[in-house]
């Protein structure tokens, strides 16, 4: 296949339901170096061999602790860093290796929405510039009819045209968002990843972002990675739900079969920190509270790296690293001893 039938593969919509990103044993090491020559004396292991996929019009959430792997792993499959390892396949063609200039076609069908939408954003642009610039370096400025179309994608996010004459430091963290959205919308991308889009933003403009989301997605038909560590945002918006744990995807199913059924002792910790917006169901579930500290990415544990922290933790889970295989629940999970605890479940 030719480099101009590849473009125009890629270019065009994906059927809804149809696996439109496949990433494939994924691994991203950062070096660590020392002394005066900087010498490499190890590894980071922000990202350790991670498969999913992505269907279009569906959204995968991505969820776990800070220091997971979770914004690694975003812009490492849209190439904003180099994977060290894996395969990325996007619409069946794999842009792992491609290069610079290659990549600028991708990112015409997909983009990122940045977790701060204070340091996002050029200062010293206006929001009409800002939402322009997307479309003038890939040259599409006046096939797409230019102002016009930066006032519909504007008006899309839910801004005024006229806001298009400000700078950013006059909108509130809400607004900057939907500048950030309308950006990553100006190419008419299929696939959306989103790192953390709600958290820099107080609880009443999460749920308006959230839903201002979910609406443009029902009107293109986006596909979203949605990162995030708040479990109520990502069981509201996600159709499925990978759990990280430093570097690794633990457990990964549907929505109700991660909330309802979890299987792995750390996505069961997790949900029992969640709160539930019931007095009295509150009281009578059992927290379950991790002992420890995270290990360091730079030198993770042997066999199951969530052992130094697990309750049900023996000999083998030191020995031997279980494989992210179906197991108590009807969905993949990552323990050799995984099994459904009614205490935790979550409805």
């Amino acid at each position: 296949m030719s480099q101009v039938q590849v473009n125009s593969a890629i270019h065009d919509r994906a059927a809804k339901g149809e696996t439109i990103l496949e990433v494939d044993d994924l691994v991203k090491y950062f070096p660590i170096r020392a002394g005066l020559l900087r010498k490499t004396v190890g590894q980071v292991h922000a990202v350790d061999g991670v498969s999913l996929n992505l269907k279009a019009g569906e959204t995968l959430g991505i969820v776990g602790e800070s220091g997971c792997g979770k914004t690694t792993l975003g812009r490492t499959i849209i190439r904003l860093t180099d994977p060290t390892a894996g395969a990325i396949r996007f619409k069946g063609v794999d842009i792992t290796g491609y290069s610079r200039g290659q990549m600028r076609e991708i990112r015409r069908e997909m983009q990122i929405v940045f977790q701060d939408p204070y340091a996002s954003l050029n200062p010293r642009m206006t929001v009409r510039e800002i939402v322009a610039e997307p479309l003038r370096v890939h040259g599409l400025y006046k096939e797409r009819g230019g102002k016009k179309r930066i006032s519909e994608l504007l008006e899309t996010v839910g801004l005024a045209p006229e806001h298009g004459n400000r700078f950013p430091h006059e909108f509130s963290g809400g607004q900057r968002q939907r500048i950030g959205v309308a950006r990553a919308l100006a190419l008419n991308p299929q696939v959306l990843i989103l790192d953390e889009p709600v958290s820099a933003l107080d609880v009443s403009i999460q749920a308006q972002v959230v839903n201002l989301l979910e609406d443009i997605q029902e009107e293109f038909g986006l596909a979203y990675i949605f990162i995030a560590h708040d479990l109520s945002v990502i069981r509201h918006i996600s159709d499925r739900v990978a759990v990280m744990y430093l570097g690794k995807v633990v457990e990964i199913g549907t929505r109700r079969g991660v909330y309802e059924t979890p299987s792995m002792p750390y996505t069961q910790a997790l949900l029992s920190a969640a709160p539930i917006p019931d007095p009295v169901r509150q009281g009578r579930r059992e927290r379950i509270v991790l002992k420890g500290d995270v290990p360091s990415p730079a030198d993770p544990p042997s066999g199951c790296r969530f052992r130094t922290r697990c309750w049900k933790a023996e000999d083998i889970c030191a020995k031997e690293e279980p494989e992210l295989i179906v197991r108590a629940s009807d969905h993949p999970d990552r323990c050799h001893f995984s099994a459904i605890e009614e205490k935790v479940i979550v409805s």
